[in-house]
């Protein structure tokens, strides 16, 4: 019975081609979207780390309240400073932790008489017993390697260990120069190893007091011990870290106060919100699809009716016929759901390929296995009882008399029958509207991002990023040394203008570094400010504008009065209305004389209420001048740019300059060669994929609804053939009889668009977040998806309502 149910349905199929390849692509694009996104949500979100017992894996947060009710809770896993650490190890009995470094910038590493710029990570002893991932080859890093002053040692990544050293099991005991200093090869990670960095190798981080700048600049990794439950261990880290903070409540009553948080929860939480918003959004497309084709197969049966009253009326079982329409519906689902899959596989490489370091964590092994594949055929399933349970439903509720006598579609013309499709079409747009709305909005920040003004000249600025974490660079005097040699040989090169150095670049993180604001004697309070050394001929080279006072110069050495150059954003949060120039602050155990104020460069924020790329409160001092104690750690977290401005885009090439830096020093590794404007793009690449997908979501949203629309009206204007026949040789001209035609469309249209409206105002807030220079609200993003979607409707509405103008009403009537 069923084997007859199947073979009648692919005959049914077959002879509707059209329907048939509409609903099998609706579904396959529906279910490839969902399989793509969910292969990622799996990945990164559902799957736990892949470490042993990983639920007991915890890391210290942050939390912010105001008079006792939460406002921010801070994830990013650096919270505890080397007092915080030492106090948590002496003190949190329950838990077994080790901690980590922050910040990182690439490093040189000789091995084999080969220079190549690998990825560090530095970690205290006990880091990979606290996560339960034992070296494949050798040891970890023991309580003596781990201590200021102790002996030089590093484990590799299993990549590393092949590139390197081509996988060679005597690497333990062998000797790399790391940083221009010879470290002892110690062990190698397994090849499944991840941490929440992706490194290339492994040294100890040596945590103390003073360790990491004195700030918040550990992170924490802890593993509950046999026991011990999670409300004992978060009570103890908690009160352990709280113990050596001093101040805990600022001036405007917020309160921080350390907690210990699931690993897990910590080591998504930058992704969480982005992958969620994407799961949503192609949860959306899917239940457009499923109501667009509920829509079709209410149709379908409407044109089926004598089909489905003559079964009945000559004794079919109404579950009978309900089976065989559900079984219809479910061949379209499998077949719409294969090619769904192969669809999701084609676009999960494509997310793969573009998205990787920007949604997904390290451990991230995202592929088609067998849990995303059993998550296809339950969508499969799941869609066909949504899609066919309805229409079915629908279909055998006749009137067997009238649809025997009225014949075929006729029957079902106008009446109760009609509204379930047309509260779908109404869905469908809701949904739509939704989807565009979020989308809109997301393009709307990415366009606020991208056109914010660079500040300076960008055009033909090329920078060479290099690692000053270097033994032979510990000095101040010898980065002086490097630093006029690189400049020297720069500027020599043909096709080169300009050349200085810095810090960092704009666009990218730099370094935060309190000041205090100076009135004669007095220091007041810590102000919120980045700080950046750079050499003279820096703001040159830029064509950063000089707003007053000066730039600096060749006389400003170290044994000149201190100088610093603040930006403009800088001066109007913190001096106001008083002329910055010849005012002091007061960092690094130096006052300094504001001799001079340039425009604003966007820096990389995300913190403080600041955006991804912001103008952030800034000053600038003449590298001569900047605090040699520390700048090895400065030197650990970022790489330093040497910036070179061409004469003309292509003058000088990437091999080139490289030439040129190992000339200066040979083992000195360059990480990266670009320009200014590959630097912004690559700050911006999350909101630009996060924008791009949901807008082909939107956009395939936008399709589905349009296509659900046109089968409506399609459909109507076949069941009204007669009714409008009889309009028109009653004397109802053309173009009153298609209006008739294509406003039902058209109506439903503008009430989904009203509750879709109502519905994307009320869900907007969830991606506040993800918002820059945009409100939730925001009055254009909803004008042209109403718009847009008003367009759409009205096409899909009116092009087959022009089918009545080929309606002969005397040959129409003469058949009846």
């Amino acid at each position: 019975m069923i084997a007859d149910d199947i073979r009648y349905g692919w005959r049914q199929l077959i002879k509707a081609p059209g329907f048939s390849i509409t609903a099998i692509l609706t579904l396959a694009l529906a279910i490839g979207a969902n399989t793509a996104v969910f292969s990622l949500v799996d990945a990164v979100l559902l799957k736990s780390l892949p470490y042993p017992q990983p639920e007991r894996l915890g890391t210290m947060g942050a939390v912010y309240t105001r008079a006792g009710v939460e406002i921010e809770r801070e994830r990013n896993g650096m919270a505890v400073t080397g007092a915080g650490w030492e106090a948590l190890k002496s003190q949190a009995t329950s838990l077994d932790a080790a901690v980590f470094g922050g910040l990182t910038s690439p490093v040189s590493l000789v091995a084999q008489s080969h220079t190549m710029s690998v990825e560090p990570q530095r970690v205290s002893a006990g880091y990979f017993r606290v996560l339960g991932v034992p070296p494949a080859i050798g040891r970890e890093f023991t309580a003596e390697e781990d201590v200021v002053g102790g002996p030089a040692v590093a484990m590799l990544s299993d990549r590393l260990w092949h590139s390197a050293f081509d996988g060679d099991p005597a690497v333990v005991g062998e000797t790399v120069m790391l940083k221009a200093e010879p470290h002892v090869v110690v062990g190698v990670m397994p090849p499944s190893f991840r941490s929440n960095v992706d490194a290339d190798l492994w040294t100890p981080l040596r945590p103390s007091k003073t360790g990491e700048g004195g700030g918040n600049n550990y992170g924490v990794v802890a593993r509950l011990k046999d026991g011990v439950a999670w409300p004992q261990a978060a009570g103890e880290a908690g009160a352990a870290v709280d113990s050596t903070v001093t101040r805990r409540t600022s001036d405007s009553g917020v309160t921080r106060t350390h907690v210990l948080m699931p690993l897990q929860h910590q080591m998504t939480g930058d992704v969480r919100l982005p992958l969620t918003l994407l799961s949503a959004a192609v949860g959306v497309v899917l239940i457009v699809a499923c109501v667009n084709l509920a829509g079709l197969l209410l149709a379908r049966a409407g044109r089926r009716t004598r089909e489905i009253a003559t079964r009945l009326a000559v004794g079919g079982n109404r579950k009978a016929v309900m089976r065989q329409l559900l079984i219809e519906s479910l061949m379209l689902a499998v077949i719409g759901g294969a090619a769904g899959l192969a669809i999701g596989a084609a676009a999960l490489e494509g997310l793969k390929a573009t998205a990787t370091s920007l949604l997904l964590t390290p451990w991230g092994e995202v592929a088609l296995d067998a849990r995303v594949l059993s998550v296809t055929l339950g969508l499969t399933v799941l869609t066909a009882i949504l899609f066919g349970l309805v229409p079915a439903i629908q279909a055998t509720r006749l009137d067997l008399q009238a649809a025997l006598s009225e014949g075929g579609t006729r029957a079902v013309a106008g009446g109760a029958k009609g509204w379930p499709r047309r509260w779908l079409v109404v869905a469908e747009v809701a949904l739509g509207v939704v989807l565009l709305v979020g989308a809109g909005l997301l393009i709307r920040t990415f366009m606020y991002l991208e056109t914010l003004p660079a500040g300076f000249d960008p055009r033909n600025v090329v920078a060479i990023s290099a690692s000053l974490e270097d033994a032979r660079y510990e000095k101040h005097e010898n980065i002086e040394q490097l630093f006029a040699r690189s400049i020297e040989r720069l500027r020599a090169m043909p096709g080169v203008e300009s050349a200085a150095i810095s810090l960092g670049l704009p666009y990218e993180r730099i370094l935060n570094m309190g000041a205090r604001l100076v009135n004669g004697d007095t220091r007041g309070d810590f102000v919120f400010t980045t700080a950046t050394y750079v050499t003279p001929g820096y703001f040159e080279t830029l064509r950063l504008p000089v707003l007053a006072g000066r730039t600096f110069r060749d006389s400003d050495t170290m044994t000149s009065a201190p100088a610093a150059i603040i930006n403009e954003a800088f001066a109007k949060r913190y001096f106001k209305d008083r002329d910055p120039v010849g005012q002091y602050i007061f960092s690094s155990g130096l006052v300094r004389e504001v001799v001079g104020v340039v425009g604003n460069v966007q820096q990389r924020g995300g913190f403080q209420n600041y955006g991804p790329i912001d103008a952030l409160p800034g000053f600038y001092v003449p590298f001569s001048q900047f605090p040699g104690g520390g700048l090895r750690t400065i030197h650990g977290w970022f790489s330093t740019a040497f910036i070179v401005r061409q004469a003309y885009d292509g003058a000088v090439t990437e091999p080139v300059l490289r030439r040129a830096m190992a000339e200066i020093d040979p083992q000195l590794a360059v990480s990266a060669v670009r320009g200014v404007d590959d630097v912004r793009s690559a700050s911006l690449s999350r909101q630009r994929i996060l924008m791009m997908l949901v807008a082909a979501l939107g956009g395939l949203a936008l399709f589905l609804a349009g296509m659900g629309i046109h089968a409506l009206i399609s459909s109507g204007v076949t069941e009204r053939t007669r009714e409008l026949g009889i309009r028109m040789a009653l004397g109802a001209t053309v173009g009153q009889t298609v209006r008739d035609a294509a406003l039902p469309g058209i109506l439903l249209s503008v009430g989904g668009l009203v509750a879709g409206c109502v519905i994307a105002y009320g869900a907007s807030g969830y991606i506040r977040s993800l918002l820059w220079g945009v409100k939730e609200n925001d009055p254009m993003t909803y004008l042209v998806v109403v718009g847009s979607l008003l367009t759409v409707a009205i096409a899909a509405s009116v092009i087959p309502a022009l089918r009545v103008r080929k309606l002969d009403p005397v040959s129409l009537l003469r058949s009846e």
